[in-house]
């Protein structure tokens, strides 16, 4: 892992995220193909993960890496959150219609944030 990475809140958010699908740490183990003990030193915080465990690991859990290494489950969990609906939103639409959405969702974003920057939010 990076320098500087929070190890400890990596290791909160896989025990939380392996809690919320009701998965023991061993079962968890199983399902990313790391040991046991692998799992429970990175849920304590005592060891660093390597990229392909923490793929492994993300995999495991349905959850997107970038959940795994926020400071705190809340803010993952708001942020897996609003990925849940974005994609639930999207499920029923076509290539032509995603396309679409995306590039209106990213005019409207460079519009909002035109106007803030003028003063106007």
């Amino acid at each position: 892992m990076r320098e500087g990475m929070n190890v400890k809140a990596l290791g909160v958010n896989v025990k939380y995220y392996r809690e919320q699908k009701d998965l023991t740490a061993n079962r968890l183990a199983e399902m990313a193909d790391v040991s046991l003990s692998h799992i429970k030193n990175i849920e304590s915080a005592s060891v660093n993960a390597s990229a392909k465990v923490l793929v492994q690991i993300a995999n495991a859990l349905e959850v997107p890496i970038d959940v795994l290494l926020c400071d705190s489950p809340k803010d993952s969990t708001n942020r897996m959150a609003r990925v849940m609906e974005y994609n639930h939103l999207l499920s029923d639409c076509n290539d032509a219609e995603r396309k679409i959405i995306m590039g209106t969702v990213r005019e409207l974003k460079k519009q909002l944030r035109d106007v803030r920057e003028n003063g106007g939010m």
